[in-house]
């Protein structure tokens, strides 16, 4: 069985154990502060360097997460709001409906640890992570239908709770420098991510789906919270198969709720059928997906074919970076995201990518 990866971004630990440790004690009004224990987590940590440790003092012991804001050289995505992040988190915490981790403290003075960065309360619990495959291998193969079953069910609970989450309350994700809220913000920071991310090099099938979702956007955009990274393999079950957390929104958005169900559908397929393994028995099927979320919702799905589209050409183009920041050859390796959108629109289509 092949194990998760770990994201390590080259950090002497012991010397940021050190950085901490006066810096933590100023913020919990003790003398002294021990940091242990630090390490990588296994299969997180793509975007943001993030640190597992625990901080000993008279009389406390406290089990935290430190997250890092990316380097230049560890940036997925083009002009990163680490900030928001850690808004995200408080405006989440406030509302209550979604479950996601405590943040403490946010430090935006880079002289500690070389980059702004902020502290969490660690969750535990077990996560579905995408390498190696949960369909395929990892605590989920090793359940019940039933418990499967809970664990489904717990997670589109959760992104219905993201999706009732009143926009107003997330008025900082608004970046009117790029159109309305909705559709028009997402086309134009994706157009933006291409050229940043892939420079001259942007393969003749982007462009093309670029053309496309351009063309056929829909009459009507309906803005809203958008997790962005809406999937199985970021939240957090406990051993009860009851969900834990919510994590990971480097890229949420008032994108709207149909932007999460065509990249949630996304993933659900590339972790399963695209990997050539089945769904495991329990998972519900993109017509239980879709239905749970309209009942607990009461909305509509509406023009879930162009996000579908547009959720495969992103996650695409992210993947294309990723192949070319680590200089890794693309030539030959298929790109299973844009095949898909290409797929969705009949077409044939490949580029290099992960």
């Amino acid at each position: 069985m092949s194990e998760a990866p770990v994201f390590a971004k080259g950090r002497d630990l012991e010397a940021a154990a050190r950085a901490l440790g006066p810096w933590l004690a100023a913020r919990l009004g003790v003398d002294d502060v021990r940091i242990e224990n630090l390490v990588y987590p296994l299969g997180a940590g793509v975007s943001n360097e993030t640190i597992l440790f625990d901080a000993r003092s008279a009389g406390r012991e406290d089990e935290l997460v430190l997250r890092v804001a990316p380097a230049p050289e560890h940036q997925m995505f083009f002009e990163p709001r680490f900030w928001h992040q850690h808004e995200m988190l408080l405006a989440l915490r406030r509302l209550g409906t979604v479950r996601v981790p405590e943040a403490l403290w946010f430090e935006d003075d880079p002289a500690l640890l070389g980059r702004p960065f902020y502290i969490m309360r660690r969750m535990r619990g077990r996560v579905p992570v995408s390498m190696p495959v949960y369909n395929a291998t990892g605590w989920l193969t090793e359940a019940t239908p039933g418990e499967r079953r809970t664990v489904w069910e717990g997670a589109v609970r959760q992104l219905a709770a993201v999706h009732a989450a009143p926009m107003e309350d997330f008025s900082f994700l608004h970046d009117p420098g790029q159109g309305a809220p909705g559709d028009e913000q997402q086309l134009t920071y994706w157009r933006q991510f291409a050229s940043w991310a892939l420079k001259d090099e942007i393969p003749d099938t982007v462009y093309e789906l670029f053309d496309w979702v351009s063309g056929n956007r829909p009459p009507v955009s309906t803005p809203g919270l958008s997790w962005g990274d809406a999937r199985i393999g970021n939240m957090m079950f406990g051993d009860d198969f009851r969900i834990v957390g919510v994590m990971d929104w480097e890229q949420s958005s008032l994108a709207g709720p149909m932007a999460d169900l065509g990249w949630w559908l996304l993933f659900d397929d590339i972790h399963s059928v695209e990997h050539g393994v089945p769904r495991l028995d329990g998972l519900g099927t993109r017509q239980e997906t879709l239905g749970l979320w309209q009942e607990l919702t009461g909305r509509p799905v509406e023009h879930l074919h162009w996000h579908e589209v547009f959720a495969g050409l992103k996650a695409g183009l992210l993947a294309l970076h990723a192949r070319r920041s680590m200089r890794l050859p693309a030539a030959g390796r298929p790109n299973p995201f844009i095949e898909r959108s290409c797929r969705l629109l009949g077409r044939t289509g490949s580029v290099g990518s992960s």
